[in-house]
């Protein structure tokens, strides 16, 4: 079947991908639920500013999904079989780029501020934080200009340089910040005799490079994509689904916290792990945050002992070993 062709315009070209993107869009808003409702039950006891944080971003997720539904019915709802409503950006795209910016320098600068907590290098959080904070106003005014120029999608092509810079900004954070936690983390490695807690450490170092790269990636392959294929919708892809990936990342991060140290066997392991750590290195969460996991409620389904009294006398031995120092 030939293509289908309304005034020289390649339809499939232009619609496809917006398809994939709110499909993929819509998926990673359901996997957020999940891990929003796996946060919930696990971390009951969690600080009270790591619940704010969670819930804004989720609802700045939520305001985001609104918009791109908005955007989808223009386009292939009111919008259906108007050939003007493939080349017009309506009216709900204009604060998408600001949330996405947004969405991204809350993640980046949580980020720099655990940085910052182990390390106590202020220099190193203030970079990650003015990459950050530099790729969010280049999102800013990328929606700021859409609305200006008139919302027609050949107007973007003047908006190349910032464009370019918000997503370079961005992939450019992300690898910093992946760089700066698997530093940290292959620092605070322990004696090579505790081998569980060694593979623990690596485990972490393996899951951040993992969760770090996909940010960046996603990012630089939508700017390859918009300089090269402009014409067409497919770096649309990258650009609906980045700030979500964002969030789901950080919250399989916090999540992590209840996966990495699990069960009675763990519970030894980690210990070990923080009875052997250097003083002036950290793991990558606070001993007090490992402690806090409700741990109960989502390995509830394991038979054996509970986690719950392991996870007491855990407490017991770190507070003895506290006072022994004192």
């Amino acid at each position: 079947m030939a293509l289908v062709e309304v005034s020289g315009v390649n339809v499939p070209l232009l619609t496809g991908p917006l398809v994939l993107a709110y499909m993929w869009g819509y998926g990673l808003y359901g996997i957020l639920l999940v891990q929003l409702y796996i946060y919930h039950i696990t971390f009951r006891n969690d600080k009270m500013g790591f619940k704010i944080f969670v819930w804004s971003l989720f609802l700045l997720e939520t305001v985001f999904t609104i918009f791109t539904t908005l955007a989808a019915w223009h386009t292939f709802g009111t919008g259906w079989g108007d050939p003007d409503a493939l080349t017009t950006i309506d009216v709900a795209w204009e604060p998408l780029p600001a949330l996405n910016g947004f969405i991204a320098a809350m993640v980046q600068s949580f980020y720099a501020y655990r940085i910052w907590t182990l390390t106590k290098n202020v220099w190193l959080a203030l970079v990650i934080e003015a990459v950050a904070l530099m790729q969010c106003t280049l999102a800013f005014y990328y929606g700021i200009a859409v609305s200006v120029r008139g919302r027609r999608i050949n107007e973007l092509f003047a908006l190349t340089p910032s464009i370019s810079a918000w997503l370079s900004g961005s992939a450019a954070c992300d690898v910093l910040i992946t760089v700066s936690i698997v530093t940290i983390l292959y620092r605070s490695k322990p004696k090579p005799v505790f081998s569980h807690t060694t593979n623990h450490v690596t485990r972490l170092i393996r899951y951040t490079v993992e969760t770090g790269l996909l940010t960046s990636v996603v990012a630089v392959c939508e700017l390859i994509l918009w300089l090269t294929n402009r014409q067409y919708n497919f770096h649309f892809i990258g650009f609906l689904i980045l700030g979500k990936l964002y969030s789901n990342t950080l919250l399989a991060t916090l999540n992590s916290r209840a996966l990495m140290f699990s069960g009675q066997r763990d519970y030894e392991h980690q210990s070990a792990f923080i009875a052997t750590t250097p003083h002036n290195t950290t793991s990558y969460w606070d001993q007090s945050e490992l402690l806090e996991t409700d741990s109960s409620s989502i390995y509830q389904h394991q038979t054996g002992p509970s986690i719950s009294q392991p996870v007491q006398d855990l407490k017991t031995v770190h507070a003895g070993q506290s006072t022994e120092r004192s």
